[in-house]
């Protein structure tokens, strides 16, 4: 039996047409099927960790309904059908009598663009159906990462990070690569407290790219010329924000929100990918002047020290520190803001 938060087996309409939902889940010997109005977008659906399964026993016979114990039930596989309005999850340990909780995490839309009407759905497992398999299809061959082409190296652009090590980067103040960051699928990623991650090299003028990928109300961070000596980085560095917009309390301001120069300059756009999805950045510092670039787009410009600049430093948070935003050369700094956040393709180019 499934249970949709909405009404199972009637697509959900508007006056845009059909909304992108679940329109069902059927249970399958090693998993289960999901089904949707409209197909997936081809970024979306193939990532094991988009999906929250739960299982919560049950008994009748003794009379005892369904409970909830907080585990969750791993997710092997997903493979995404062809017509892309199908996901097979690989379930392992299913059990029967019991109700399966399923949610949908991010990234998940249609290929137009549409985000799910509800992302969750229950199905009450009396038993494993054992004349229905689903097909573990292998996923979609990645491009490569974390690699320069011949005419980035000839260029001047050096990789920050290798995809496959820490080496370079070190904790803010430390000696050492924290354990609250891990190397996962070529990414530095933040999945445990481990504070502010920081380049063992310093740079002046330069030109930065990477991509960045938060997690839902997630809230991080890249500074550059961040003067180590201090105990935080924003008390030299400014920061390029990042966020997830929708979710997050300072994505209400587009003076804290993504790609803002943190609480000073306003992106011209809120230009970011939805939330799962990486977002591309360029930064450049030369000299004074400093631009921050999100997916291609522009977004914010200012010069160090200008008669404006210091007029918004006067009014905001950074008035009292001294340092800020004035040191000419310093560490690029990638910072723990509590979430999880994934940082891939870091690479720079030094500027004269």
């Amino acid at each position: 039996m499934f249970r949709f938060s909405a009404s199972a087996g009637a697509p959900l309409s508007n006056h845009e047409g059909i909304v992108f939902e679940m329109l069902g889940v059927r249970a399958m010997s090693n998993g289960f099927e999901i089904e949707f109005t409209k197909p997936l977008d081809a970024r979306c659906g193939w990532e094991p960790d988009s999906y929250l399964v739960e299982q919560w026993p049950f008994d009748l016979e003794e009379g005892r309904g369904p409970r909830r114990d907080g585990s969750s039930t791993s997710v092997k596989s997903a493979s995404v059908s062809p017509d892309r309005r199908k996901v097979f999850l690989e379930v392992e340990g299913l059990q029967p009598s019991s109700v399966v909780y399923i949610r949908l995490l991010p990234p998940c839309f249609a290929e137009d663009g549409q985000r799910p009407w509800s992302t969750e759905a229950w199905y009450t497992l009396s038993r494993l159906p054992q004349d229905r398999t689903g097909q573990v299809l292998p996923p979609p061959t990645k491009a490569p990462q974390n690699i320069l082409t011949d005419a980035e190296r000839q260029a001047g652009w050096k990789l920050l990070f290798d995809g496959k090590t820490p080496a370079g980067w070190h904790g803010w103040k430390k000696s050492e690569f924290p354990a609250g960051w891990e190397v996962i699928d070529g990414c530095l990623v933040r999945t445990g407290r481990g504070g502010d991650i920081v380049t063992d090299e310093e740079f002046e003028n330069f030109e930065l790219a990477l991509e960045w990928r938060i997690s839902p109300a997630g809230n991080s961070g890249i500074f550059f010329r961040a003067d180590e000596s201090l105990r935080w980085a924003w008390e030299t560095a400014p920061e390029m924000q990042v966020l997830d917009n929708a979710e997050h309390a300072d994505g209400r301001s587009p003076l804290t929100s993504a790609g803002s120069n943190y609480a000073l300059h306003a992106p011209t756009r809120d230009v970011t990918r939805p939330v799962g999805l990486f977002n591309e950045v360029r930064i450049l510092v030369n000299g004074a002047h400093v631009e921050h670039w999100l997916n291609g787009e522009k977004i914010v410009e200012y010069e160090l020290g200008s008669p404006q600049w210091q007029e918004l430093v006067a009014a905001s948070k950074f008035k009292d520190m001294p340092k800020y935003g004035r040191t000419a050369k310093g560490r690029i700094v990638l910072q723990d803001h509590g979430d999880k956040v994934w940082y891939r393709n870091i690479k720079i180019r030094q500027l004269p």
